[in-house]
């Protein structure tokens, strides 16, 4: 539908509203003087007098009800105000329709389109307030009243009084008394999920959930010709007029303020306090795991079983909660996720607002084996409609060990990893030397000194694998050896880690001379004098001088943690394993520094700026040069201004005089819908000069209470204001006045140095 049909049809609506109205008036008018013609004809002679009264009975009848129902005052915004009412899909935005799109902002325009189709899907839903069927049965009930008076009591009589109490009855209403509020029923009924009742009041503020719905019913001590609710100061919410009160509905959906407005019967414009509206938000709800750990590690069993209980508590209820369990099996890039929603075993159903939880997780039904991780959460949502609040715990670990897993590298740091498999690090060493000191007293002294000694040949197998890296190709290199044959097990470590063609038996074989053959094997006797042309360009890897393989400051670290693991390995062979503890730990500190010492960085590129241009080099022009030192800074945008000039107004002694001229009542009340903003975020903190506010600024105020308001209006704009951002400078550029001086007379000195 395009604008035209849209309005053309708001048109029909009114003149249909117009005619169901004059309808029903016509209908209450006719029955009014049927029966008052059928007493008038009981109590009168005359025929022509008893149709006098009937007819000036249904006038007044007809007039009253029009006035009532504002028959002639009902106009497209009328229509337009009910629509908005009954129909939330139009968003409050009927009044658009009414307007010209050439006439309205894009976001105006966007808006109009969109209330537009929301109105062609209603219109065909749309059900105009009527009481036809109650003023049709009155008609029926009026008309077998007046029958059964005129067939039954066909004796007329002469009562003056009743001529004179028919047209003295409705029209007293001369005088019109100042209109206030007689009794308010505010009836609150909260949504239907917060399973609360409804509740009654008889006061303005409000305090519900959200969502509650709000009826208001009013009833006035004079006669008023309107009334209406104002809410947050620019939403405004008509009530209807209902026998000698006024009604309104609305849905409290956020915190704010509103106040009553209502025009007397002298056409004066009268505004209440303004009273403050909480919406209280539903909570999401509250868990807890009370009974676990966030990491728990299980050893392998046949059984694995963790009772898991939880505290679940929420304002209205909770309507659905479970366990997610995700399960993680594998390892690097072959890792695998299984997700699952386990229930709790003990409630079965979720509902209520506090509930304990509890559920039994069988890790092996889960599918859990040794290496494999269980990640789990409770999730919940309460009862909340349409949109159910959520809410979830941190997340929980549990590790089933893996005991068949042995760790077969030692530092990350140093490169390579050509350890065999029963290889084993300084932390393990350690680890074992602790165990074996905690279990001294458990085993027999053959049994003790033998893993002694088996530590002490771990330590020496780390101690000769780290002095590969040196060039230390065999033990006698790294430390004096005592006399005689190493141990059997020692030898073969030698052969295992040694170069079989650094004997001295082949060497021989090479080489004969009757003098031994050195340690080093590339290094083969000769003559002082005869200098090897070779020797510039070898590269000795058997010399732990000359290996290359670390930097000179890991170097020195790694030959020190070589000359620790000596004493550690000592204390050892000694069956001391306390003492060489203090060795390891030290060795294991160097090796650890080694570790961080020896990893590479890939360092960022640097600027690589644009070439500059030969020509302009050396000419001191600056054009094309931009600093951000220099630029200036974005002004301010000032925030409240008519809080400021308004705050300022009352600083001044203007305000001490006796009324308000117009410019100021203007920038008052300027001030006031800036302060109105501020109050819907928080609605109890304003009321108070809000309500003070319009009547000071429009001179309603006695003389002795205007001081008083001038201080709560001082007060409250002060607090609107936000405050100042300091800078530690303003200025634009970061020369100094003096500099600028200086530059200045040195312009001036003569540019001939020999003068």
């Amino acid at each position: 539908m395009s604008q035209q049909e849209w309005q053309i049809e708001l048109k029909r609506l009114l003149i249909r509203y117009r005619t169901i109205r004059l309808t029903e008036t016509v209908l209450l008018s006719a029955t009014v003087g049927l029966v008052t013609y059928a007493l008038a004809d009981l109590f009168s002679a005359s025929m022509l007098l008893s149709l006098f009264i009937a007819c000036t009975a249904a006038v007044l009848a007809f007039v009253l009800r029009t006035r009532q129902l504002r028959v002639f005052q009902i106009d497209l915004q009328s229509v337009i105000r009910y629509l908005n009412r009954q129909f939330p899909q139009l968003q409050e935005s009927g009044g658009l329709l009414l307007r010209d799109t050439q006439e309205l902002t894009q976001l105006e325009q966007l808006q109009q389109l969109k209330t537009g189709r929301s109105f062609s899907e209603i219109l065909k839903s749309v059900r105009l307030p009527h009481q036809l069927l109650s003023v049709f049965m009155l008609t029926i009930c009026g008309t077998l009243i007046a029958a059964v008076i005129i067939v039954a009591f066909h004796e007329p009589g002469t009562i003056r009084k009743t001529q004179g109490s028919t047209s003295t009855g409705p029209i007293k209403s001369e005088v019109a008394l100042p209109a206030s509020v007689n009794s308010l029923d505010l009836r609150l009924t909260p949504p239907a999920y917060t399973q609360s009742g409804v509740q009654t009041i008889h006061t303005f503020p409000i305090s519900t959930p959200e969502g509650s719905d709000a009826h208001w019913n009013i009833s006035f001590s004079g006669s008023v010709q309107k009334a209406a609710l104002i809410f947050d100061g620019h939403d405004t919410l008509a009530m209807q007029h209902s026998g000698d009160a006024y009604s309104a509905h609305r849905k409290i959906t956020s915190s704010g303020f509103y106040q009553l407005n209502w025009y007397d019967a002298m056409g004066e414009t009268k505004y209440s306090d303004f009273y403050s509206i909480e919406a209280r938000k539903d909570a999401a709800p509250q868990l807890k795991i009370t009974n676990q750990n966030q990491f728990v590690q299980l050893d392998a069993a046949p059984v694995l079983q963790v009772n898991m209980k939880s505290t679940l508590t929420d304002d209205y209820g909770l309507k659905d909660a479970y366990i997610v369990a995700t399960v993680s099996k594998g390892s690097g890039e072959g890792i695998k996720f299984r997700e699952e929603r386990l229930r709790f075993d003990s409630p079965s159903q979720i509902g209520g607002k506090q509930i304990q939880a509890s559920r039994r997780i069988d890790l092996i039904k889960l599918g859990l084996e040794p290496g494999d991780e269980l990640y789990y959460y409770v999730e919940a949502f309460d009862n909340k409609t349409p949109a159910a609040n959520r809410a979830r715990t941190e997340t929980y670990f549990i590790a089933v060990k893996d005991t068949a897993e042995v760790a077969t590298s030692v530092d990350p740091g140093l490169g390579v990893d050509l350890m065999p498999e029963y290889f084993r690090s300084q932390r393990q060493i350690i680890i074992d030397s602790e165990k074996l000191l905690k279990e001294k007293g458990d085993h027999p002294t053959e049994q003790f000194n033998t893993r002694s000694n088996n530590l002490a040949h771990d330590e020496k197998v780390l101690r000769l694998r780290y002095g590969e890296f040196l060039g230390e190709e065999f033990e006698t290199s790294i430390g004096p050896v005592a006399g005689g044959d190493a141990p059997a097990n020692d030898a073969d470590v030698m052969k295992q880690y040694g170069h079989q063609h650094d004997t001295d038996e082949e060497h021989a074989a090479r080489v004969e001379t009757p003098a031994k053959t050195p340690a080093h094997g590339h290094d083969h006797a000769k003559n002082d004098k005869d200098e090897d042309p070779a020797k510039a360009y070898m590269h000795a890897h058997d010399s732990e001088e000359e290996a290359t393989f670390f930097t000179q400051s890991i170097r020195s670290k790694l030959k020190a943690a070589i000359t620790i693991m000596w004493d550690a390995e000592l204390h050892l062979r000694l069956y001391a394993p306390e003492k060489s503890l203090p060795y390891q730990y030290r060795a294991l500190k160097l090796l650890k520094e080694i570790s961080q010492d020896s990893r590479i960085y890939v360092h960022r590129t640097g600027f690589d700026p644009p070439p500059l241009k030969e020509d302009k080099r050396l000419s001191g022009e600056l054009t094309e040069a931009k600093s951000s030192v220099g630029n200036p800074q974005s002004p301010n945008v000032e925030t409240y201004p008519s809080t400021r000039r308004a705050l300022a107004w009352l600083e001044s002694r203007e305000a001490a005089k006796d009324s308000v001229d117009a410019p100021a009542r203007t920038l008052l009340l300027q001030a006031g819908n800036e302060l109105s903003a501020a109050a819907m975020r928080q609605p109890g903190r304003y009321l108070k000069a809000l309500s003070v506010l319009r009547p000071f600024a429009q001179n309603e105020l006695p003389r002795v209470e205007r001081g008083e308001a001038v201080k709560t209006l001082r007060a409250a704009f002060y607090q609107v204001l936000p405050a100042n951002a300091y800078r530690p400078s303003a200025r634009t550029k970061a020369t100094h006045p003096l500099d600028d001086v200086f530059l200045k007379n040195y312009d001036a000195l003569p540019n001939d140095l020999s003068q």
